[in-house]
This record gives structure tokens, sequence and C-alpha cells, in this order.
């Protein structure tokens, strides 16, 4: 069990985004989409992808307003909805970005890195996975075969045979993502954070068909859900759904290579994603001597091959003592988690933990399961100071070729 806290003003935090978001979804339809006056959105069934994004939007807001969890705000619920960017004019125009959240999240988790990708020439795309945005019960039927559908047909209707597509996948998403590249032979490159090929709770995931025959929920059971762009509650089928997903990419490897650009970042600290199986798949299967893997560690051992570049992931005027898996893709401005006013995110399964967490005055900040270094509490860590490094490698690799 987690939970959060805002340290200053709540509503001020998502007010603030849900303002930014809205802003987006105005401008697009103020822009190439102006002429398309067919969009019917229905609050009736989840958005299903569309030839039009804007439409795809408008039916997503629709959906969203009506069926998220009841304490969301109208600012809080525009933040878990789909969104769209159009490069910057300023510079040479390099192609379109795909973007696929992770489990239980929402595309907000992109926002800072779509800016940068908007910012580089490329119109950018983040859509909604089945089941999320809403609340957690929707997680409670869904399929991973849907997740594969939606992510399909979004690329199928954005490409036009002339613009480059690429891909950016988060934990489960960039399971998707690389489904998706060993399927189709047009994919220009790929940027991947903590790309859940293989979880460390596998061995309790492969038993999880059985499990959610006698209970529902993995943990949280719709408790403490105070986060406005993910959930906190996750149902065993989830935990079922994205295993079944690695292994249906385990059948699609075989004995296939991605000779495409990538660019992996990763954490030694992760507590989600089997770091050493990710590093095994970058080298056995990422072929494309442009592929980089960024590796953040606080350990002064770390061995770094070719193609890997290794960065400290401590940062004590921070008070970071290492990196987790969410927080990596965020900068330290990022508006829900950065700043004195960012989100506190609490460690830990057990209620002593978490609680001793709440009440804390101050915190260290670290993946979870982190060890206090002086019995401070330790909050997860949501930002990553080192943000602007990964897009001076991505730089190397997809923009200055």
């Amino acid at each position: 069990m987690f939970g959060l806290r805002f340290t200053k003003s709540q509503r001020d935090i998502v007010c603030s985004l849900g303002g930014f978001t809205l802003l987006l979804l105005v401008s697009a339809s103020n822009d190439v989409f102006a002429q398309d006056n067919t969009c019917n959105p229905s609050a009736d069934k989840f958005p299903a992808p569309q030839a039009s994004f804007q439409c795809y939007i408008e039916s997503a807001s629709a959906f969203l307003s009506v069926n998220s969890l009841p304490n969301r705000t109208p600012e809080g619920i525009a933040l878990n909805q789909p969104f769209e960017l159009f490069a910057n004019k300023e510079v040479s125009y390099r192609g379109r970005f795909l973007l696929i959240h992770g489990l239980n999240d929402s595309p907000y988790v992109w926002r800072d890195v779509a800016k940068q990708l908007q910012k580089r020439g490329f119109d950018v795309r983040a859509i909604l996975l089945p089941g999320h945005g809403t609340t957690p019960e929707h997680m409670l039927e869904v399929h991973y075969k849907e997740w594969l559908k939606v992510a399909r047909k979004h690329y199928d209707f954005w490409d036009d045979g002339e613009s480059s597509i690429y891909l950016g996948g988060f934990s489960l998403g960039g399971v998707i993502a690389t489904v998706l590249a060993l399927e189709k032979n047009d994919i220009a490159g790929l940027l991947m954070f903590s790309p859940a090929y293989h979880s460390r709770l596998n061995h309790l995931l492969r038993w999880s068909w059985l499990y959610k025959k006698k209970e529902e929920w993995l943990f949280g059971g719709m408790i403490m859900e105070d986060n406005p762009a993910k959930y906190n509650s996750i149902p065993i089928n989830s935990g079922d759904q994205y295993y079944r997903l690695t292994r249906y990419l385990k059948k699609k490897w075989k004995r296939k290579k991605i000779n495409i650009p990538a660019l992996l970042v990763i954490t030694e600290d992760d507590s989600v994603v089997d770091i050493t199986r990710v590093k095994e798949t970058f080298e056995r299967r990422f072929v494309n001597p442009d592929s980089r893997l960024i590796t953040y560690s606080a350990s002064q051992e770390v061995q770094t091959g070719a193609r890997e570049i290794s960065r400290n992931s401590a940062f004590p005027e921070y008070r970071i003592l290492n990196q987790a898996h969410l927080s990596l893709m965020n900068s330290p401005d990022n508006l829900l988690y950065g700043g004195d006013q960012g989100l506190l995110i609490c460690n830990g399964n057990k209620y002593p933990v978490f609680l001793a967490c709440l009440q804390s005055k101050e915190h260290w900040y670290g993946a979870q399961h982190t060890p206090s270094p002086d019995g401070v509490a330790v909050a997860r860590t949501t930002i990553n100071p080192d943000f602007d490094f990964i897009f001076q490698i991505f730089d190397k690799i997809f923009v200055q070729k």
C-alpha cells in the first residue's frame, strides 16, 4: 500500500495542470482538425481510436467526465486525457511520436517528454489504454489484447506512408511499443523508459490467473485514490494481463532483432522491473549501433558496455537517494511532481512505513523499499534532476544524424 499527499495547495497544482491540458485541447481543435465537424463523442463506451485524433480526444473527454472516480475534479480528469502536440515550426520537421503509458498510469506521464519532443520538431500523440484514466474498477475486466489492438489502430491511423513514425513506451507501454516494432517494418525509432520486459514479481504474476478467481485486488482495493493522474489500487487482473502481454512478446521475439535506433532509460533501483533482464534484452535484441541504454545507479561500481551509459542516480541537493521506476521521465519542474509543491508519494506496502512517511516533516526520496540513511522517512522519488541529459543523448541518436 502506498499513498500521497499534497505538500501545499492541491487545488492550485491540479488546476494549473488541468488548465494546461485543456489549453492543448483547444489549440488542437483550432489547428489541422478545425475542418472536421463529424465528431460524435459518447460517454457510453471507452473511446476507440479514430482517424481524427481530435475526435478521439473529444470522445475520451466525454467518457472520462462521466466515468471517472467521484472525487476527481474536472481539472484532475483532464490530466488523464489523451493529448496531441504539434511540432515546433521553427525547427526542421522530424516526424511523429506515438506515446504509450504504463500500467495504472495515464497520458499525463508523458507531459515533460512530449514537450521536449515537440520542441525538437516532432508531432506528438499520447494515447489512453483501455481500463485507464477513469477508475481502477475498469481494470477488473480489461484484457491485454485490447491494449495491443488500440495501439496498433492508433499507429495505422497516423501512418500516412510519408512521415517517419517513432514510438515511445513507459513500463507496460514499453512492452507494447516493442511488440509493434517487431510487427511493423516502417517504425523509425524507439524511446523507452523502464520497459517492463520482466517483472521482479513474475514468480507471483504467473499464478495471478488463479489468484484473481478468489480475490480481485492485489492491493489498495479502491482505498486512497488521491492521485489525480493515475490509479493507486491495482486489481490482480492488471498483473495477470501484464504478465500475459510479456509472454506474448516473448513469442514474438523468437530470433528477431530490432535494428532501428532506440534509447532505453532505466534505474538499477527499480522496484518493479527486473533490470538485469532489460540489460540482457538490450544487448541481445537491440542491434542498431546507434542505440543506447542509460542506466541510473547510486553504486560507483556499475559496469558499462560500449553502448551503455552509466549515470549517478543520487542527488543530495534534492535529498534524492536514487531514482525510482516512475521518476525517470519527470523533469524537476514538473507541475504535479516537482518543486516544493509536488505530490508526496509514500513508499512501503506495510502500514507502519506508509504512516511514518505521511506523518514525517522531512523526507529522503528513493525507489520503493530504499532504506533511510538516518531514520528520516523515505518517500518515492518523483523527479529526475538529470532529465536534460537524457535529451542530450536523444539528440545524438535521433536529431543530429
